[in-house]
């Protein structure tokens, strides 16, 4: 059985080596030394499309029938060609190898050496080939993961080939030398041997006369099709996929232009300004498929998968090195900048929670937020409650307030700081998050870390809240106003919305480590302090209640939200909870009032006299009021989401929620017997 298996596979190979070599390799004829291929004309270029499309559509063609008819065959009989013909490869004398290989090789090297033509369509019908190539070869699981390992080797060959054009000292100007340092650097934990993998560079360099770092973009944008089929799918070769592409994108060598230095970026070219430009503007877009690729490979529906932590992991190191170099570049489109800033905090969150074990990541985070991200960081909260009243929605008078994508890295970068500064707060209490080091992985000095790096997340939250809200709001806008700016920023967008209320949950546990500390470390962190007590959980859960208009089918509709549904129900729930435990709290307001006063006055005496107030418009509702607009809209919610239950109309079980909203019932009664 394992030789008949063996025998289709080259069969199958032998199959897809001919119909490419046949048919494309006579586009990638050697030229004389020092020359360029010139640029195809319109006829040429529908000529090869042609071609493209009729190899594309033949190997999407061979369907199970066809696979059926070559499992008749003899197992001993010699592969053949399309032709009847003995199959022979069409590689270099010196670089044939067994057991099927060449085969793969021969067929690889063709068509990614097709990526070297100027048209943009020609590169996306061979992406489009390579796409179709993978999908015929996932049948055989170890010849489709030597097929995937080529793909990434043509991506090193590329990089290796633009470091050797341009790090002449290094290299000595022989591209040879290049190739072997990047054949070492990824033959490790790989299926190819080093020979193989060598021999193929050597060949993809001989059929790609022009080598571009956008035929990296092409290829990049090529794996990303091919994890996104193995998703849809559901196949089990993803994990595969993943492994190989986080072992390869730590291989990586980095923009031949620039490399780090101490943490800073540093220039190695100083002649060619224009060839610099073009070559600087190539590197954006390749890093711009590359950070793409690294967003799908740790998806959203991945956070929870503690099983890949370590996977996952591996790809900490690289984050410095794209925010480096994409928040580096210049002169770049706003729209293509803001892209890469919504992809990196997104690369961020999606990391953070397999991070977690190690302090020093979190600080590298937050290091990264601060000499990249800081002036979203400090963008003042209250410019997005400023409205003009006469103004419709999408009205160009609005957008001059503050555009819409500027809020959105906001929101993120905000609540990735917020989530890293909590997260390093709290972590004094689990002995697993304490930290001895004075630097951290990356060559960060952590300071101001005593003995754990609670201290470390204390100040920078101390610090950023007192900068952004204290310092700009507090002179005309009372402490309730702060969180009502805060959460009409995030309202906009509900998936973010839940996940930062959840994480705002845990602030009074800011005021229980500041508490836990010496006396004379918590006189830095009286903003801090400010920030657990005014983001006190049951008043937000009162300030997003009014903003909701006590509306409680708006709370149903985030809780049949495919998006926002689980978030919502575990807020939901934990909230309840808190309120049962803090029921004079939630009934009268006074209570939070108290606190913020008290801290405010040891706060003035501190900092300038600035007073904190908790005012309320005249016009305002009593804190009785606020109870029992709360109390309305919490048991119509258990009404409706009863009625529902009963029906069956209800997504997923909401008993655990109706128990809590049983249970606020009861209290509500009981204060109202009294």
């Amino acid at each position: 059985m394992a030789q008949r298996r063996r025998w289709r596979e080259r069969q199958h190979l032998a199959r897809l080596c001919d119909l490419v070599a046949d048919s494309l390799l006579p586009y990638l004829e050697p030229e004389p030394p020092g020359t360029r291929r010139p640029e195809l004309t319109r006829e040429e270029e529908r000529c090869v499309l042609l071609t493209l499309a009729r190899v594309n559509k033949a190997i999407r063609g061979w369907d199970d029938d066809e696979e059926e008819e070559v499992d008749d065959g003899d197992a001993s009989d010699e592969i053949a060609s399309c032709s009847g013909e003995a199959h022979s490869c069409s590689l270099p004398p010196d670089h044939h190898f067994d057991d099927g290989f060449s085969c793969l090789a021969n067929i690889t090297s063709i068509v990614v050496g097709l990526h070297h033509f100027c048209s943009d369509y020609i590169k996306h019908s061979a992406g489009n080939i390579l796409m179709a190539i993978s999908n015929s070869l996932m049948k055989f699981e170890a010849v489709w993961i030597q097929f995937v390992e080529l793909v990434w080797a043509a991506i090193h060959t590329v990089s290796a080939h633009n470091h050797s054009t341009i790090d002449a000292t290094n290299c000595s100007g022989k591209v040879s030398t290049c190739c072997s340092s990047a054949v070492e650097s990824i033959s490790q934990s790989t299926m190819t041997s080093s020979t193989s993998i060598a021999s193929f560079m050597v060949v993809l360099k001989l059929r790609c006369v022009s080598i571009s770092r956008l035929i990296m973009t092409s290829l990049f944008r090529v794996l990303h099709t091919i994890l996104k089929f193995l998703k849809l799918s559901d196949s089990e070769l993803k994990d595969d996929f993943i492994c190989l592409s986080i072992h390869h994108i730590q291989k990586l060598r980095w923009h031949p232009g620039y490399q780090l230095i101490a943490g800073k970026v540093v220039s190695l070219v100083k002649d060619d300004r224009h060839s610099f430009s073009r070559d600087y503007a190539q590197f954006g877009f390749v890093s711009g498929s590359l950070l793409q690729l690294v967003c799908s490979l740790v998806e959203q529906s991945d956070l929870e998968d503690m099983g890949r932590r370590d996977i996952f992991v591996k790809l900490v190191d690289v984050i410095p090195r794209l925010v480096t170099f994409l928040q580096e570049q210049q002169d770049i489109p706003k729209g293509l900048s803001q892209y890469y800033k919504h992809k990196i905090l997104m690369l961020m969150m999606r990391l953070k929670p397999h991070m977690q074990q190690n302090c020093s990541h979190i600080i590298c985070l937050l290091k990264l937020l601060q000499d990249h991200f800081q002036n979203l960081l400090h963008e003042p909260m209250s410019g997005h409650i400023s409205k003009l009243e006469n103004c419709l929605e999408g009205s160009p008078f609005l957008g001059e307030i503050q555009d819409k994508t500027t809020r959105h890295l906001q929101r993120q970068a905000m609540y990735l700081f917020l989530s890293c500064c909590i997260f390093l707060a709290c972590s004094g209490n689990d002995s697993r998050q304490k930290c001895s080091c004075k630097k951290d992985e990356f060559g960060h000095e952590v300071q101001g870390c005593i003995d754990h790096c609670n201290y470390f997340g204390l100040t920078e939250i101390s610090d950023w809240f007192q900068r952004c809200c204290l310092d700009k709001i507090l002179d005309s806008k009372s402490s309730t106003d702060i969180v009502l700016c805060f959460l009409q920023l995030y309202m906009e967008e509900d998936d973010i919305l839940f996940i930062i209320l959840l994480q705002l949950l845990d602030a009074p546990l800011i005021s229980l480590a500041i508490d836990n500390m010496e006396s004379k470390c918590t006189s830095k962190l009286i903003g801090a302090k400010l920030f657990s007590i005014i983001f006190d959980p049951v008043h937000t859960f009162h300030v997003l209640l009014s903003l909701l208009h006590y509306d409680h089918l708006v709370l149903v509709d985030y809780l049949i939200s495919k998006d926002v549904g689980v978030h919502c129900a575990q807020y939901l729930l934990r909230c309840l909870r808190l309120v049962s435990q803090c029921w004079n709290a939630f009934i009268d307001d006074s209570v939070y009032e108290a606190q913020i006063q008290k801290l405010t006055c040891k706060r003035q005496r501190t900092l300038k006299n600035t007073k904190l107030g908790f005012s309320r418009d005249k016009g305002s509702n009593s804190e009785k009021q606020l109870f029992l607009s709360a109390k309305v809209c919490l048991l119509s919610l258990k009404r409706t989401l009863e009625d529902l239950h009963q029906k069956d109309l209800f997504p997923y079980n909401p008993k655990p929620l109706l128990k809590s909203l049983a249970r606020f019932e009861e209290l509500c009664q009981q204060c109202c017997s009294n």
